[in-house]
């Protein structure tokens, strides 16, 4: 345990808490311009990061890709065919189909006479990584990131609950996943109860089952992970031209398409990649994560990408000995990487000409994104950047902060197997923190 006597009482505060009994532990804490470490405790235990891994990967991608990336939704025909090249937007969704439709008018094409087809093959087909609990990937959190994402690749089910213990009536889903049949066991809860209902389908799944409860009252939604995100855009806009009247054959083809001699009739770009990992950061989206962990590698390969991931801070001299990665997004319990390589990455990645642009992509305690109520009223409010991560018996918390005198530090505290949610007992250490000379 290395650290400055004039933190020694916080530390074993926080360390002697009940709700820390079962756990395992690791803090550092590092001045981001250099000097003696602030608090080293566990620093080289490799823990389950859950979706501080957010962190990395955004950081990755910054500077792998720089902040003016875009992904690319492109539309073809190609002879008789119409083809949609999905390029791997987390954000595509239904929104875009009168854009589509316009181009096409535009290009003179009255109906398509060939073939609707859908191209995902900018990523590789597995979308849910081996390591991906069961229990996750039916549901709108764990739908894996796609060649051609749509709709965030969930979908809503919306029930009309009957009373307490009694079955629930599934009522619609939008959109409608083609070709699934759903199995429906959910029942209600009492009132006030809140989304207690469970999807286990997962990629390809022609059968979805439902269980849990929703809470007594009036209808309520809750959502699941599109089976299979491209089929549903290709038959999205199939449908939204059949309402204009566009003739369009019934049957979809979803395939890697030979663009050669290939007519390019529209070009669809996201939001840039700085604005992107803001909103990955502060709403800790699974999805947007994936696609910009695939998207660092030609192929949109994980394998691939980690690869890409390990060498890219390797080469900045980051010791990564220990560090399992197997997704972008944190929801595989088998990632682990220690407070030591998560506070050195971060601060590289601080230091870096996009560092200003990565900081602003992190929730402020008590005040933005996912941490609105975290540290609110306290001294963290307004002075801690923290990407925070959780999973079943898994909280960690990493980031900056700037203490009184307005010195910066980087810092990672993680927990794993806690007895209780220790996030009051990280408030109240890093309040102390900042409080420091």
């Amino acid at each position: 345990m290395l650290l400055v006597s004039s933190v020694l009482g916080q530390l074993k505060e926080f360390l002697s808490s009940p709700v820390l009994k079962t756990a395992s532990v690791g803090v550092l804490v590092r001045p981001l311009g250099g000097g003696e470490e602030v608090v080293s405790y566990q620093a080289d235990l490799a823990l389950i990061p859950a979706s501080t891994l957010k962190a990395v990967t955004t950081a990755t991608a910054l500077q792998v890709l720089g902040p003016d990336y875009v992904f690319e939704t492109r539309l073809f025909l190609k002879g008789d065919d119409l083809v949609i090249v999905g390029g791997g937007d987390p954000m595509l969704s239904a929104e875009s189909f009168p854009a589509w439709w316009e181009s096409l008018k535009k290009s003179g094409v009255k109906k398509i006479k060939g073939r609707l087809m859908a191209d995902p093959s900018r990523f590789e087909s597995q979308r849910v990584p081996d390591s991906w609990p069961w229990g996750d990937v039916g549901n709108y959190y764990g739908v894996g990131a796609s060649g051609l994402n749509f709709n965030r690749n969930s979908f809503e089910l919306t029930f009309q609950p009957g009373k307490v213990g009694e079955p629930a009536k599934l009522l619609e889903t939008i959109p409608i996943p083609p070709g699934v049949a759903f199995e429906n066991h959910i029942r209600t809860g009492p009132r006030g109860s809140g989304d207690q209902g469970y999807v286990y389908g997962g990629p390809g799944a022609k059968v979805v089952s439902i269980r849990g409860t929703v809470p007594a009252g009036g209808p309520y939604t809750i959502y699941g992970a599109l089976p299979d995100p491209s089929l549903s855009c290709a038959v999205g806009f199939r449908d939204f031209l059949r309402k204009k009247n566009f003739s369009v054959p019934e049957e979809v083809e979803l395939r890697t398409v030979d663009l050669t001699g290939a007519r390019l009739v529209h070009l669809q770009r996201s939001v840039s990649l700085e604005k992107i990992i803001r909103t990955t950061n502060f709403r800790s989206m699974n999805l947007y994560a994936d696609s910009l962990f695939k998207a660092l590698t030609r192929g949109g390969s994980s394998v691939a990408a980690i690869a890409r991931v390990k060498k890219h801070w390797e080469k900045q001299g980051v010791d990564l000995t220990g560090f399992v990665m197997h997704d972008g997004s944190g929801l595989s319990p088998r990632n682990v990487i220690t407070p030591r390589q998560l506070v050195t990455i971060l601060k590289k990645a601080r230091v870096h000409e996009s560092g200003d642009q990565f900081l602003n992509s992190l929730p402020v305690a008590g005040r933005s994104g996912s941490l609105g109520g975290f540290g609110k009223g306290t001294a963290m409010e307004g002075r801690v950047w923290v990407k925070p991560g959780g999973l079943t018996g898994v909280r960690t918390y990493s980031g900056y902060f700037v203490n009184k005198s307005g010195r910066e530090f980087v810092f990672a505290v993680m927990i794993n197997n806690p007895l209780e949610s220790p996030a009051g007992i990280v408030e109240k250490f890093l309040s102390a923190l900042v409080l420091k000379e």
